[in-house]
C-alpha cells in the first residue's frame, strides 16, 4: 500500500539531551525578505529550516547552515488587546508570515532536536544514510492556505541530514515515496543572540 502524501515539513519530534524539544523554542525577528519574492520563496512556512544573516531568520536552502526549524510565527503590528504573540491581528487565518511582512518567529533549534520528514520520492534511506531537503531558491516552499512547509527529503547532494530513525509504523514503507524518517541536521549554528 502507498504511503500517504502529506509534506509538512520538518516536525520537531525528539530532544537529544534530555529536554523537552518544546522548552527549547527561540524567538527571533524575521529577516528584510522583500527581495526574495520570486514564487514567494521568501515566506516563512511553518516546518521550514531557516537561517540567521544580520540577526534576521531567513528560509535555509539546502546546503545552507541551518539554526533550527520554525514552528510558530507572528506579525509585529500593534494590537489593542494585549502584546504581539504567534499570530497576526489583522488575519488570525493567516499561518504563515509573508515575504513583505515584518514578523518574529519562534524557532526550535537544530541542535540536539530530531526532526520528523517525508521524502518526495523513493530514496529508501538506512539508519546514517544522508540525504538534502527540497527548499531552494526562487521555489515555493509552503502553502499559504495551511502555513505548512512542503520541505521534503531528495537524493543527497549536499548532505543537508542524516538518518537517525526509521519511523515504525503500518503506513511507513520505507521502500516507497513518501516514506517518513527522524533526522538531524548536519551543518547548525546555535546563536547565543536570540530576540527576547
Amino acid at each position: 500500500m502507498a504511503n500517504p502524501d502529506r509534506p509538512n515539513g520538518f516536525s520537531p519530534a525528539k530532544s537529544m539531551i534530555g529536554a523537552a524539544w518544546n522548552s527549547l523554542v527561540r524567538e527571533y525577528t524575521a529577516g528584510d525578505r522583500t527581495g526574495d519574492t520570486v514564487n514567494d520563496h521568501g515566506d516563512i512556512y511553518i516546518g521550514d529550516p531557516v537561517k540567521l544573516i544580520a540577526g534576521g531568520a531567513f528560509p535555509a536552502d539546502s546546503g545552507d547552515v541551518v539554526i533550527g526549524v520554525v514552528v510558530g510565527v507572528g506579525t509585529t503590528g500593534t494590537t489593542t488587546f494585549g502584546p504581539t504573540g504567534y499570530f497576526n491581528p489583522d488575519n488570525l487565518m493567516q499561518q504563515y508570515l509573508p515575504a513583505g511582512t515584518a514578523g518574529i518567529v519562534a524557532v526550535v533549534p537544530a541542535e540536539g532536536v530530531l526532526f520528523e520528514v517525508q521524502t518526495a520520492g523513493i530514496l529508501a534511506l538506512v539508519t546514517g544514510g544522508v540525504a538534502d531537503h527540497d527548499v531552494t531558491a526562487a521555489i515555493d516552499h509552503g502553502s499559504q492556505v495551511t502555513g505548512q512547509s512542503n520541505a521534503q527529503l531528495v537524493a543527497s547532494a549536499n548532505s543537508d541530514v542524516t538518518v537517525v530513525e526509521q519511523l515504525d509504523s503500518v503506513n511507513n514503507d520505507t521502500a516507497l515515496a513518501n516514506s517518513r524518517y527522524l533526522v538531524k541536521f548536519n551543518r547548525t549554528a546555535n546563536p547565543i543572540n536570540a530576540n527576547a
